[in-house]
């Protein structure tokens, strides 16, 4: 929107200009600090909050799950069991 032309218009045009500008920019300035005011929040996922898993926006696991980041205790390996013949054995006499 152009501004008007300001030696057209009268005193109390000008007043109320003035007065609409003003209130445009209080509210502009709120609205500001609250933006600010979210920009140093992390977003909360079960990982950094009490939230229970199942209420993370990416769904099981969080970020992670939707960066295919793989969860340590599901990729991990089952050990072999350890055989008998690995420990000496007891001496009878």
């Amino acid at each position: 929107m152009a501004p008007p032309p300001l030696h057209v218009l009268t005193e109390a045009e000008k007043n109320d200009l003035l007065l609409a500008q003003h209130e445009m920019i209080e509210r502009m300035a709120a609205r500001i600090s609250e933006l600010e005011a979210l920009v140093g929040k992390p977003h909360r996922t079960s990982k950094n909050s009490h939230i229970p898993p199942s209420k993370d926006d990416f769904g099981k696991g969080g970020l992670e799950a939707a960066a295919g980041v793989a969860n340590p205790r599901e990729a991990s390996v089952p050990r072999a069991k350890a055989s008998t013949a690995c420990w000496p054995r007891r001496r009878t006499r």
